[in-house]
């Protein structure tokens, strides 16, 4: 009976590793079942191998960074959130984050734990908590406020527009958890502002490439009716998809980025598309990324020119 119910804790043990990236905390496995006397011998016998003090990866010496993350949060306890640039990285705002783990901590948390970088905050509203495959982290709003805090402008400005890329810009909820006395808040509030009838507009449709989320707070900048993101148009051929479109305005605006437009190929692509276009009533205006960068204001006001322009069809 003792070698089947030390099997069923291996079983339970496994379970719970196999759902939390390949980690389990002490408190854990006491939990189901293992005393100390038990946890230790593994870790002699190399069943179990620490990641951080108190967490240990089942079965294998290394773990992914979902992991090691996963193993951060459990090392500081119930409530511990991975945060401001870890977060960034695990919710896709950044492409990397940093080698010693950010994380938002209760006040009781014990003493310092290698590999790990504790910010002590004020407690963190339920909203401003989330989690990615599993893992306890700050909300994408949060952890927009508190890169705020530690990166510069154009990183957090790349940060705004990859959230919105991925349909999880929330201006309100950002506007929510400021804190008027934090480093950043001044940048943070002007992109907020910029962003603030662009967001629920990237919310409703799809932005497919970094220098279309650039692209959509421009055009609203100015008091112009919302575009279609990605939008189908009919033409002679069948169908293609434009970036952006007004189409009571037989308009379109094409964000043409360096990865995409730049061969010769992609060049004659355009043109072809253009006059497509042109043939089933559409005026295109491509906006290149240098452009949408060193001449923000007078991409704005060609767009809102010809809008004004050029009356919505079946007008009088």
């Amino acid at each position: 009976m003792a070698g089947k119910s030390r099997t069923d804790r291996e079983h339970r043990l496994h379970h719970l590793a196999a759902q939390q990236h390949g980690v389990a905390s002490r408190a854990q496995m006491r939990a189901i079942g293992f005393s100390d006397r038990a946890i230790d011998h593994a870790i002699e016998t190399w069943r179990l191998h620490r990641i951080f003090r108190g967490v240990y990866a089942f079965g294998r010496q290394s773990v992914s960074e979902r992991g090691r993350l996963r193993a951060a949060a459990l090392a500081c306890g119930l409530g511990a959130v991975i945060s401001h640039r870890s977060a960034g990285a695990l919710l896709g705002l950044l492409d990397k984050g940093p080698a010693v783990i950010d994380v938002i901590a209760p006040p009781s948390r014990g003493r310092a734990i290698d590999g790990i970088r504790f910010h002590r905050v004020r407690p963190l509203r339920q909203d401003e908590r989330g989690s990615v495959d599993g893992i306890p982290c700050t909300s994408p709003s949060r952890t927009l406020v508190d890169l705020a805090g530690t990166v510069g402008d154009w990183t957090l400005r790349s940060c705004f527009e990859r959230a919105a890329q991925r349909r999880i810009l929330d201006i309100p909820a950002i506007e929510a958890s400021l804190d008027p006395g934090r480093r950043g808040m001044k940048s943070l509030r002007s992109l907020a502002d910029g962003w603030r009838r662009a967001a629920p507009v990237a919310k409703k449709g799809r932005l497919k490439s970094p220098l279309e989320a650039k692209v959509l707070p421009l055009i609203l900048s100015r008091d112009v009716p919302p575009p279609l993101l990605n939008a189908p148009v009919q033409i002679a051929k069948g169908r293609i998809e434009v970036d952006f479109l007004w189409p009571d305005h037989r308009f379109v605006v094409e964000a043409d980025s360096r990865a995409f437009h730049s061969t010769p190929l992609a060049f004659e692509r355009d043109r072809w598309r253009d006059r497509e276009l042109l043939n089933a009533g559409y005026t295109t205006y491509r906006v290149t990324h240098q452009e949408a960068e060193s001449e923000a204001a007078a991409v704005a006001q060609t767009i809102a020119v010809f809008l004004a322009r050029s009356r919505p069809s079946g007008s009088t």
